[in-house]
């Protein structure tokens, strides 16, 4: 179970480190992204959103949509490091095992729909010239990371 925890809060984290890299350019961009951050779409919403318009969408705009996601996963991003730290330390504690066991199965199907839909937004992004740039962008997205308040850690 330690490692299924450990496999998914990985997989989560390195989608979302890959996911948004591309530094801001300039300020102008900036208020747009702000304004479309505040709108809280959910993950669902936004991979139908990408579905079906990412394919004619800037740089700028994938931009705001992987903001948006990083935005809807922040909770459960949250939630996953906690249940981590309860695992982390030299002799681990059974009661605390037991929790963090209990807490993913009781969560499975919410978490495999997360995975899922992170999946699928990558290879929608993937799947254009300005969504795969953004993607790529390693600095960009720890940028982003650090804005929206996300630990340094993850």
């Amino acid at each position: 179970m330690k490692k299924l925890l450990i496999g998914m809060f990985a997989l989560i984290m390195g989608i979302g480190l890959t996911s948004c890299k591309q530094k801001a350019e300039g300020d102008a961009a900036q208020p747009a992204a702000e304004e479309q951050v505040e709108k809280a779409l959910s993950l669902e919403e936004i991979v139908a959103k990408a579905k079906a318009e990412g394919a004619d969408w800037s740089v700028d705009q994938w931009k705001d949509a992987m903001k948006q996601v990083l935005v809807a996963m922040k909770p459960f991003m949250e939630s996953m490091q906690k249940l981590s730290q309860k695992t982390e330390g030299g002799e681990p504690d059974l009661n605390k095992l037991k929790e963090v066991a209990e807490d993913l199965e009781k969560n499975k199907a919410e978490y495999d729909k997360i995975e899922k839909l992170m999946n699928e937004m990558d290879s929608i992004a993937r799947t254009t010239v300005n969504g795969k740039a953004v993607v790529d962008d390693e600095e960009w997205g720890k940028s982003v990371m650090k804005e929206l308040g996300f630990p340094e850690d993850i």
